[in-house]
Protein backbone atom coordinates (compact mmCIF):
# COMPACT_ATOMS: atom_id res chain seq x y z
CA UNK A 1 0.00 0.00 0.00
CA UNK A 2 2.27 3.13 -1.12
CA UNK A 3 3.13 5.47 -3.55
CA UNK A 4 6.28 6.85 -5.23
CA UNK A 5 8.51 9.79 -6.63
CA UNK A 6 10.82 12.20 -8.40
CA UNK A 7 13.09 12.19 -11.77
CA UNK A 8 16.11 11.67 -13.53
CA UNK A 9 17.08 12.75 -17.04
CA UNK A 10 19.88 11.77 -19.16
CA UNK A 11 20.47 13.71 -22.68
CA UNK A 12 22.27 11.80 -25.17
CA UNK A 13 23.92 14.05 -28.08
CA UNK A 14 23.17 12.74 -31.17
CA UNK A 15 25.53 13.24 -33.86
CA UNK A 16 23.32 15.32 -36.79
CA UNK A 17 22.73 18.87 -36.05
CA UNK A 18 20.88 18.95 -33.07
CA UNK A 19 21.48 17.81 -29.42
CA UNK A 20 18.43 15.78 -28.65
CA UNK A 21 17.74 15.16 -24.95
CA UNK A 22 16.41 11.54 -23.99
CA UNK A 23 14.96 10.80 -20.98
CA UNK A 24 15.60 7.18 -19.47
CA UNK A 25 12.78 5.44 -17.82
CA UNK A 26 12.18 2.09 -16.12
CA UNK A 27 9.49 0.53 -14.70
CA UNK A 28 8.51 0.76 -10.80
CA UNK A 29 8.59 -1.74 -7.98
CA UNK A 30 5.79 -3.34 -6.93
CA UNK A 31 4.63 -4.33 -3.42
CA UNK A 32 1.76 -5.17 -1.32
CA UNK A 33 -0.86 -7.64 -0.61
CA UNK A 34 -4.24 -5.00 0.49
CA UNK A 35 -7.71 -6.43 1.78
CA UNK A 36 -10.80 -6.65 -0.71
CA UNK A 37 -11.72 -3.22 0.42
CA UNK A 38 -8.75 -1.70 -1.19
CA UNK A 39 -8.68 -4.05 -4.28
CA UNK A 40 -4.98 -4.34 -4.80
CA UNK A 41 -2.92 -7.20 -6.44
CA UNK A 42 -0.50 -9.26 -4.29
CA UNK A 43 2.71 -9.79 -6.53
CA UNK A 44 6.57 -9.83 -5.60
CA UNK A 45 8.14 -6.47 -5.74
CA UNK A 46 9.76 -5.80 -8.88
CA UNK A 47 13.06 -3.46 -9.77
CA UNK A 48 12.70 0.59 -8.66
CA UNK A 49 12.07 3.03 -11.86
CA UNK A 50 12.97 6.60 -12.41
CA UNK A 51 10.34 8.60 -12.28
CA UNK A 52 9.81 11.29 -15.51
CA UNK A 53 9.00 14.29 -13.48
CA UNK A 54 8.73 18.10 -14.57
CA UNK A 55 4.44 17.87 -14.11
CA UNK A 56 2.95 20.11 -11.11
CA UNK A 57 -0.51 20.62 -10.31
CA UNK A 58 -1.72 23.80 -11.84
CA UNK A 59 -1.72 26.63 -9.55
CA UNK A 60 -5.77 27.11 -9.45
CA UNK A 61 -6.48 23.31 -8.84
CA UNK A 62 -3.28 23.26 -5.87
CA UNK A 63 -5.33 26.40 -3.86
CA UNK A 64 -8.80 23.92 -4.40
CA UNK A 65 -6.74 20.88 -3.12
CA UNK A 66 -5.32 22.88 -0.30
CA UNK A 67 -8.57 24.32 0.50
CA UNK A 68 -10.51 20.93 0.64
CA UNK A 69 -7.97 19.83 3.22
CA UNK A 70 -7.78 22.59 5.41
CA UNK A 71 -11.47 21.73 5.42
CA UNK A 72 -10.83 18.48 6.95
CA UNK A 73 -8.24 20.05 8.94
CA UNK A 74 -10.99 22.39 10.57
CA UNK A 75 -13.49 19.74 10.67
CA UNK A 76 -11.59 17.12 12.86
CA UNK A 77 -9.55 17.71 16.45
CA UNK A 78 -7.16 15.46 15.46
CA UNK A 79 -3.66 17.36 13.59
CA UNK A 80 -1.92 15.81 10.52
CA UNK A 81 0.34 16.34 8.04
CA UNK A 82 0.50 14.73 4.72
CA UNK A 83 3.15 14.40 1.89
CA UNK A 84 2.55 12.48 -1.55
CA UNK A 85 4.89 12.49 -4.41
CA UNK A 86 3.82 11.59 -7.59
CA UNK A 87 7.10 9.40 -9.19
CA UNK A 88 5.51 9.05 -12.39
CA UNK A 89 5.40 13.27 -12.94
CA UNK A 90 7.50 14.30 -10.11
CA UNK A 91 4.20 16.08 -8.54
CA UNK A 92 4.33 16.30 -4.58
CA UNK A 93 1.15 17.91 -2.54
CA UNK A 94 1.96 18.18 1.25
CA UNK A 95 0.01 20.01 3.97
CA UNK A 96 1.86 20.00 7.46
CA UNK A 97 4.71 18.13 6.65
CA UNK A 98 7.46 19.77 8.76
CA UNK A 99 5.22 19.01 11.52
CA UNK A 100 6.33 16.21 14.03
CA UNK A 101 4.28 13.43 15.21
CA UNK A 102 5.10 10.74 17.82
CA UNK A 103 5.83 7.81 15.08
CA UNK A 104 4.56 4.70 16.77
CA UNK A 105 4.96 1.82 14.55
CA UNK A 106 6.12 3.53 11.69
CA UNK A 107 9.29 3.67 13.33
CA UNK A 108 10.00 0.03 12.48
CA UNK A 109 10.31 0.97 9.24
CA UNK A 110 13.10 3.14 9.88
CA UNK A 111 14.69 0.71 12.50
CA UNK A 112 14.91 -1.89 9.52
CA UNK A 113 16.43 0.15 7.01
CA UNK A 114 19.09 1.57 9.29
CA UNK A 115 19.46 -2.32 10.74
CA UNK A 116 20.53 -3.37 6.92
CA UNK A 117 22.20 0.12 7.00
CA UNK A 118 24.76 -0.76 9.87
CA UNK A 119 24.55 -4.49 7.94
CA UNK A 120 26.02 -3.22 5.01
CA UNK A 121 28.69 -1.30 7.26
CA UNK A 122 30.13 -4.57 8.35
CA UNK A 123 29.50 -6.04 4.83
CA UNK A 124 27.28 -9.28 6.02
CA UNK A 125 23.96 -10.09 5.05
CA UNK A 126 21.15 -10.06 8.18
CA UNK A 127 21.58 -13.00 10.17
CA UNK A 128 18.74 -16.00 9.96
CA UNK A 129 17.59 -14.84 13.10
CA UNK A 130 17.35 -10.69 12.12
CA UNK A 131 15.27 -11.63 9.15
CA UNK A 132 12.76 -13.75 10.79
CA UNK A 133 12.67 -10.83 13.22
CA UNK A 134 12.77 -8.18 10.80
CA UNK A 135 9.30 -10.29 9.23
CA UNK A 136 7.77 -10.45 12.06
CA UNK A 137 8.69 -6.24 12.73
CA UNK A 138 6.98 -5.22 9.45
CA UNK A 139 4.36 -7.91 8.45
CA UNK A 140 2.85 -8.06 11.92
CA UNK A 141 4.27 -4.53 13.54
CA UNK A 142 5.57 -7.59 16.59
CA UNK A 143 6.61 -5.16 19.09
CA UNK A 144 8.63 -7.90 20.91
CA UNK A 145 11.37 -8.25 18.21
CA UNK A 146 12.37 -4.22 17.69
CA UNK A 147 14.02 -3.78 21.36
CA UNK A 148 16.89 -6.69 20.14
CA UNK A 149 16.60 -5.02 16.71
CA UNK A 150 17.13 -1.42 18.00
CA UNK A 151 19.79 -1.93 19.98
CA UNK A 152 22.03 -3.48 16.85
CA UNK A 153 21.79 -0.55 15.09
CA UNK A 154 23.64 0.83 17.98
CA UNK A 155 20.57 2.40 19.83
CA UNK A 156 20.18 6.44 19.76
CA UNK A 157 23.86 6.91 18.73
CA UNK A 158 23.59 4.41 15.69
CA UNK A 159 20.34 5.88 15.13
CA UNK A 160 21.24 9.58 14.59
CA UNK A 161 24.49 8.50 12.13
CA UNK A 162 22.26 6.42 9.90
CA UNK A 163 19.63 9.63 10.07
CA UNK A 164 22.14 11.65 8.69
CA UNK A 165 22.98 9.51 5.53
CA UNK A 166 19.15 8.93 4.95
CA UNK A 167 18.84 12.74 4.73
CA UNK A 168 16.37 13.29 7.72
CA UNK A 169 16.01 16.59 9.00
CA UNK A 170 13.80 16.56 11.80
CA UNK A 171 13.12 12.96 13.09
CA UNK A 172 14.49 12.62 16.54
CA UNK A 173 14.99 9.68 18.15
CA UNK A 174 13.62 9.19 22.02
CA UNK A 175 16.72 9.87 24.67
CA UNK A 176 15.39 7.49 26.57
CA UNK A 177 15.71 4.70 23.87
CA UNK A 178 12.42 4.22 22.96
CA UNK A 179 11.68 3.25 19.41
CA UNK A 180 7.79 3.76 19.46
CA UNK A 181 8.60 7.55 21.24
CA UNK A 182 11.05 8.31 18.18
CA UNK A 183 9.20 11.33 16.51
CA UNK A 184 9.28 12.07 12.37
CA UNK A 185 7.61 14.34 9.55
CA UNK A 186 5.93 13.32 6.60
CA UNK A 187 8.56 14.78 4.52
CA UNK A 188 11.11 12.55 6.10
CA UNK A 189 8.97 9.95 5.87
CA UNK A 190 9.35 10.08 2.16
CA UNK A 191 12.71 10.59 2.76
CA UNK A 192 12.76 7.16 3.51
CA UNK A 193 10.64 5.93 1.53
CA UNK A 194 12.56 7.50 -1.69
CA UNK A 195 15.69 5.39 -0.22
CA UNK A 196 13.36 2.39 -0.57
CA UNK A 197 11.91 2.65 -3.49
CA UNK A 198 14.32 4.31 -5.72
CA UNK A 199 17.81 3.79 -6.47
CA UNK A 200 19.12 7.10 -4.61
CA UNK A 201 19.85 5.71 -0.90
CA UNK A 202 22.36 4.06 0.48
CA UNK A 203 21.33 0.56 0.93
CA UNK A 204 21.87 -1.98 -1.79
CA UNK A 205 19.00 -3.48 -4.27
CA UNK A 206 18.77 -6.77 -2.76
CA UNK A 207 18.24 -4.68 0.47
CA UNK A 208 15.36 -2.61 -0.86
CA UNK A 209 13.53 -5.41 -2.15
CA UNK A 210 13.93 -7.25 0.97
CA UNK A 211 11.99 -4.21 2.87
CA UNK A 212 10.09 -3.50 -0.18
CA UNK A 213 8.85 -7.37 0.14
CA UNK A 214 7.56 -7.43 3.47
CA UNK A 215 5.92 -4.32 3.50
CA UNK A 216 3.41 -6.00 0.23
CA UNK A 217 2.38 -8.55 2.46
CA UNK A 218 1.45 -6.98 5.44
CA UNK A 219 -1.50 -8.72 7.78
CA UNK A 220 -4.37 -8.28 5.99
CA UNK A 221 -5.87 -6.02 9.19
CA UNK A 222 -3.26 -3.69 9.00
CA UNK A 223 -3.26 -3.46 5.33
CA UNK A 224 -5.36 0.46 5.71
CA UNK A 225 -4.43 3.82 5.23
CA UNK A 226 -2.05 4.49 2.14
CA UNK A 227 -4.00 1.65 0.10
CA UNK A 228 -6.95 3.57 0.01
CA UNK A 229 -5.29 5.04 -2.82
CA UNK A 230 -5.14 1.84 -4.32
CA UNK A 231 -7.07 1.16 -7.65
CA UNK A 232 -7.74 -2.65 -9.01
CA UNK A 233 -4.71 -4.37 -10.30
CA UNK A 234 -2.23 -2.06 -7.95
CA UNK A 235 0.45 -3.33 -5.66
CA UNK A 236 0.88 -2.14 -2.30
CA UNK A 237 3.45 -1.47 0.19
CA UNK A 238 3.12 -0.24 3.86
CA UNK A 239 3.67 -0.04 7.65
CA UNK A 240 0.81 1.48 9.70
CA UNK A 241 1.27 2.97 13.06
CA UNK A 242 -1.45 2.97 15.61
CA UNK A 243 -1.44 3.52 19.64
CA UNK A 244 -3.60 5.42 21.47
CA UNK A 245 -1.79 8.33 23.89
CA UNK A 246 -3.44 7.02 27.51
CA UNK A 247 -5.54 3.63 27.60
CA UNK A 248 -8.77 5.58 26.36
CA UNK A 249 -7.26 7.64 23.75
CA UNK A 250 -6.66 9.74 22.29
CA UNK A 251 -4.97 7.80 19.06
CA UNK A 252 -1.78 8.07 17.07
CA UNK A 253 -2.49 7.08 13.57
CA UNK A 254 0.10 7.06 10.76
CA UNK A 255 0.37 5.10 7.26
CA UNK A 256 3.37 5.48 5.30
CA UNK A 257 4.05 3.42 1.71
CA UNK A 258 3.80 2.91 -1.79
CA UNK A 259 1.31 2.64 -4.11
CA UNK A 260 1.92 1.44 -8.04
CA UNK A 261 0.03 -0.02 -11.19
CA UNK A 262 -0.35 1.02 -14.26
CA UNK A 263 -2.01 4.56 -13.93
CA UNK A 264 -0.50 5.57 -10.93
CA UNK A 265 3.15 5.16 -8.37
CA UNK A 266 2.78 7.36 -5.36
CA UNK A 267 4.63 7.40 -2.30
CA UNK A 268 2.72 8.86 0.51
CA UNK A 269 3.13 9.36 4.20
CA UNK A 270 0.35 10.67 6.39
CA UNK A 271 1.04 11.25 10.51
CA UNK A 272 -1.53 12.09 12.76
CA UNK A 273 -2.42 12.70 16.84
CA UNK A 274 -5.24 13.02 18.72
CA UNK A 275 -8.35 11.26 17.13
CA UNK A 276 -10.94 10.25 19.31
CA UNK A 277 -10.59 6.39 18.37
CA UNK A 278 -9.06 4.51 16.17
CA UNK A 279 -11.50 3.44 13.24
CA UNK A 280 -11.95 7.39 12.94
CA UNK A 281 -8.63 7.99 13.09
CA UNK A 282 -8.05 5.31 9.74
CA UNK A 283 -11.03 7.23 8.10
CA UNK A 284 -9.60 10.54 8.42
CA UNK A 285 -6.29 9.45 7.09
CA UNK A 286 -7.87 7.44 4.25
CA UNK A 287 -9.70 10.46 3.27
CA UNK A 288 -6.62 12.75 2.94
CA UNK A 289 -4.73 9.79 0.77
CA UNK A 290 -7.72 9.62 -1.73
CA UNK A 291 -8.26 13.43 -1.81
CA UNK A 292 -4.76 14.57 -2.49
CA UNK A 293 -4.38 11.80 -5.18
CA UNK A 294 -7.55 12.07 -6.51
CA UNK A 295 -6.70 15.74 -7.23
CA UNK A 296 -3.21 14.71 -8.47
CA UNK A 297 -4.82 12.62 -11.21
CA UNK A 298 -7.51 14.39 -11.59
CA UNK A 299 -10.54 12.35 -10.57
CA UNK A 300 -12.80 13.07 -7.45
CA UNK A 301 -11.98 11.06 -4.72
CA UNK A 302 -14.33 8.45 -3.51
CA UNK A 303 -16.13 8.86 -0.22
CA UNK A 304 -16.48 5.44 0.16
CA UNK A 305 -13.25 4.90 2.41
CA UNK A 306 -12.88 0.95 3.99
CA UNK A 307 -12.34 1.42 7.19
CA UNK A 308 -10.34 -1.52 8.18
CA UNK A 309 -9.98 0.27 11.89
CA UNK A 310 -13.62 -0.68 13.02
CA UNK A 311 -11.75 -3.90 13.82
CA UNK A 312 -10.32 -3.94 17.12
CA UNK A 313 -6.38 -3.72 16.76
CA UNK A 314 -4.00 -3.76 19.83
CA UNK A 315 -1.81 -0.79 19.97
CA UNK A 316 1.43 -1.14 18.17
Amino acid sequence: MTRRSPTEWRPTAVLVALLVAVSLLGAYPALDTVPEAARAVHTPAPPVATARGGTALPPGERAALTARVEALDAEHTAEFGIAVQDLRTGTTFSHGAERPFPTASVAKLTVLTMLLMSAEEEDRALTASERERAERMIRYSDNTVVDDLYARLGFTDGFRRHADRLGFTATEPHPGGSWGATTTTAADQIRLLRALYTDEGPLSEDDRALVRALMAEVAPEQAWGVSAAAAPGDTVGVKNGWTPREPDGPWIINSVGHVGGPDREYLVAVLSEGHPDHASGVDLVEKLVTEVTGAIEGRPAPHDHHVLAARALPPS
